[in-house]
C-alpha cells in the first residue's frame, strides 16, 4: 500500500453510527472450521497425488486512454483529456479503425484507476512485450494463475491473482460461490494476491480522489468468474504427480549486493528472509505439471511513473521459471509448464524502490522502468529454479492436508474507519453499534480466514495483509541483514526502534511443524500492513493519517498496534493443530 491524504474524511467518524503471540499449546477447545482429510466430504487422501494449473486473463475487457497534458501521471478531468474512443482505444484516423465500438464517443470515459501509489493514476493501456530484457517473451498482463491438489476425496485450490489485494468479502466469498456453482468438488480455495501495484484498484483507496472508490463493481465480478474459470481448467487437467520437487534456497549469494541483488528494505531495523522457496511437481513423463515461486518483495518496480497495466516483475519471474533465462553471458534451462508467483512477507518494506540492480550482462537499472523489473524477475528466477532443481528435496509420494479458520480483527485505524463509513472500502464489519459513533469502546471488526496447507514436507500458511519479515523470521539481532554495508538502522534515522523491547521468538518461523515453511502473504483478504507492536507508532496529533517521525508510513495503512499479534497468533493455532 501506499500513502493517501486521509485527513478530511477523519470528521465523518462521529456521525454515524489480540494479544501478544504465545508459544503455549493448542488451546485445547480449538478447532479449524475445515480439517481434511477427515471432515465431511474429504474423509480421506488416499492414491496419489494429483496436480493441474489453470490459467485466465484478468485483464479489464473495456477501458479508455486520455491524454497527459501535464505530464504529472494523475488524470485530473479540468486539466486533462481522454480518448473518447471506446474500448479498442481507436479513434476514426488512427491507424487499424474500422468503425465504432462499444463506449465511443460518448462522452464517458471508461477508466481503471491504478492501484498502489497515490489518487488519479488511471490506465493508458497495458505493457507491451516488446518493452524490457530480451527473451522475456509473451504473457505480460495481468492473471488468474490456479494450482489445484487433489488426494482421495481432499482437493484444494490456489488462486494467484494479479492484483494489489482482493477482500474476503465479498471476493473470495464470491469466487468460493462460483465454484460452487460449477460443482468443481474443491474444498478449499485459498486466493492469494500478488500485490502487483500495476493493475486496477480493488480496494477502494486509489480512486480519482479521497473519498471516490477506485473498484468497479463490474470488474470485480469479472475477476471473480475468471478465477473460478482458472480453477474449472486446473480441475480438469488434473494429472497424477509422480515426484514433487521442492526447496529453500539463501539469495544471497546470487550477487555481490547480496539480498540487495532483488530486494531492498526502506524500513528499520533492516531484515530481509532472505529465502526464496520453490516446489515442482512433475508427471509420470517427467514433464513439469506446474511449479510454485515463494518470496517477499513489492512488485512495483516501475513505480508511479508507469501508466500501463502490468504484472510487474512477477511476470519475468514466472516466465524465467517456464521458459529459462537467456542473456549473452548467461543461460539456464526453465522447467516447463505453468509457474505461479506466491508472494510471501512483504511488509517492513520489501521493494525494489530505490535500489539499482544488475542483469545477467551486468547491465545496471537504477531507474524505475520494465528493464528493472525484468531483472529483478529474472533473478528471483533464477534462485527459484535452483530451489526446485539441483537445491531441492524430492519426494516420491507426497501427501496431502489442508485446514482453515476463521476469526475477526479489530480496525482501530481511524482513517479505515471513515474509509468503511463513506464506502471508499467497499466490505462488511462486525461487532460494533452501528447506531453510535465509532469509538476506543465501540470499533469495527473485519471477518477473515487463516488456512494451512501441506504438500509433502512443503507447509503454508496465509496471512491476510503484508506481514513484516521480522514477524517471521526474527532478526533483531543483525542476523538476517543479508547484504554489505548495511546496518540495522540507518545513520540519519531521527526516530528508531528501541530494539531493546523486540520481541526474543520464538518467531512464526518457529511454530511450522514441516521442513519447508511459506508465508502466502495477501492470503484471502489485505488487511494492510501487520507492525510488530514494539516499532509501532502513529502520529500524536492526527494519527492514522500523518507518520510519527522515522520510518513509520505503514502504521497509516494497518488496522492497528494489536493487529499483528492477533494474525501470528491464529497461524501459529492453526499450524500446530492436528486432529
Amino acid at each position: 500500500m501506499r500513502r493517501l491524504n486521509l485527513l478530511p474524511l477523519l470528521v465523518l467518524l462521529s456521525c454515524k453510527g489480540g494479544g501478544e503471540t504465545d508459544d503455549t499449546d493448542v488451546d485445547p477447545g480449538y478447532q479449524p472450521d475445515l480439517a481434511c482429510p477427515g471432515a465431511e466430504g474429504c474423509l480421506t487422501a488416499d492414491g496419489a497425488l494429483q496436480a493441474g494449473a489453470g490459467t485466465m486473463s484478468i485483464l479489464p475487457t473495456c477501458f479508455e486512454d486520455w491524454i497527459d497534458l501535464n505530464d504529472d501521471q494523475e488524470y485530473d478531468k479540468r486539466d486533462e483529456e481522454f480518448r473518447d474512443c471506446g474500448c479498442d482505444k481507436l479513434c476514426p484516423g488512427d491507424d487499424g479503425y474500422t468503425a465504432a465500438d462499444e463506449g465511443e464517443a460518448d462522452g464517458e470515459f471508461q477508466v481503471v484507476w491504478m492501484a498502489g501509489f497515490q489518487h488519479s493514476r488511471a490506465a493508458m493501456g497495458v505493457r507491451d512485450v516488446s518493452t524490457g530484457l530480451r527473451d522475456i517473451g509473451e504473457g505480460d498482463g495481468l492473471w488468474a494463475k490456479t494450482a489445484v491438489f487433489r488426494q482421495g476425496d481432499s482437493t484444494v485450490a490456489i488462486v494467484a491473482l494479479d492484483l494489489v489485494g482482493y477482500f474476503y468479502e465479498p471476493g473470495v466469498a464470491r469466487i468460493r460461490e462460483l465454484a460452487a456453482e460449477r460443482n468443481l468438488d474443491v474444498d478449499l480455495i485459498v486466493v492469494h494476491s500478488t500485490h502487483v501495484h500495476e493493475g486496477p484498484d480493488t480496494m477502494g483507496i486509489w480512486g480519482p480522489n479521497l473519498v471516490t472508490t477506485g473498484v468497479n463493481d463490474d470488474y470485480y465480478e469479472y475477476v471473480a468468474q475468471q478465477a473460478a474459470a482458472s480453477i474449472e481448467e486446473a480441475v480438469g487437467a488434473l494429472t497424477p504427480v509422480a515426484t514433487m520437487h521442492v526447496g529453500s534456497v539463501d539469495s544471497t549469494s546470487y550477487s555481490d549486493r547480496g539480498t540487495r541483488g532483488i530486494v531492498n528494505d526502506t524500513r528499520d531495523p533492516y531484515v530481509v528472509d532472505e529465502r526464496v522457496g520453490g516446489a515442482r511437481f512433475v508427471d509420470g513423463s517427467g514433464q513439469t505439471i506446474l511449479s510454485l515461486i515463494n518470496f517477499g518483495n513489492h512488485p512495483e518496480t516501475t513505480s508511479d511513473e508507469n501508466l500501463l497495466l502490468t504484472s510487474d516483475f512477477v511476470h519475468a519471474a514466472r516466465k524465467g521459471v517456464e521458459d529459462g533465462i537467456h542473456f549473452d553471458s548467461f543461460d539456464k534451462d526453465g522447467v516447463g509448464g505453468t509457474a505461479i508467483y506466491i508472494n510471501s512477507t512483504v511488509g517492513g518494506m520489501m521493494t525494489p524502490l530505490r535500489q539499482s540492480f544488475v542483469d545477467h550482462d551486468g547491465a545496471e537499472w537504477s531507474a524505475s522502468s520494465f528493464e528493472k523489473a525484468d531483472t529483478v524477475g529474472m533473478r528471483i528466477a533464477e534462485v527459484a529454479l535452483d530451489a526446485m532443481g539441483s537445491e531441492s528435496t524430492e519426494v516420491a509420494e507426497p501427501a496431502l492436508a489442508f485446514r482453515s479458520k476463521t476469526y475477526f480483527l479489530t480496525m482501530e485505524n481511524l482513517a479505515f474507519q471513515a474509509m468503511y463509513l463513506t464506502g471508499v472500502l467497499n466490505r462488511p464489519a462486525y461487532n460494533y453499534d452501528e447506531t453510535m459513533p465509532m469509538s476506543d469502546d465501540n470499533r469495527p471488526q473485519v471477518f477473515t480466514e487463516v488456512d494451512v496447507v501441506e504438500i509433502g514436507p512443503l507447509q503454508m500458511v496465509t496471512v491476510p495483509g503484508e506481514l513484516f519479515p521480522e514477524a517471521l523470521v526474527g532478526g533483531y539481532d543483525g542476523s538476517h541483514i543479508n547484504t554489505p554495508d548495511v546496518e540495522i538502522f540507518e545513520a540519519d534515522n531521527p526516530n528508531p526502534p528501541d530494539i531493546a523491547n523486540a520481541p526474543t521468538g520464538p518467531y512464526l518461523i518457529d511454530h511450522f511443524t514441516l521442513d519447508h515453511r511459506w508465508v502466502i502473504g495477501m492470503g484471502n483478504d489485505e488487511l494492510g500492513y501487520f507492525i510488530p507492536k514494539f516499532n509501532f507508532e502513529v502520529d500524536p496529533i492526527i494519527p492514522y493519517v500523518e507518520e510519527a517521525p522515522g520510518d513509520h508510513y505503514e502504521e497509516t495503512n494497518s488496522l492497528g498496534p494489536e493487529a499483528a499479534d492477533a494474525v501470528v497468533e491464529e497461524c501459529r493455532q492453526l499450524l500446530q493443530w492436528t486432529p
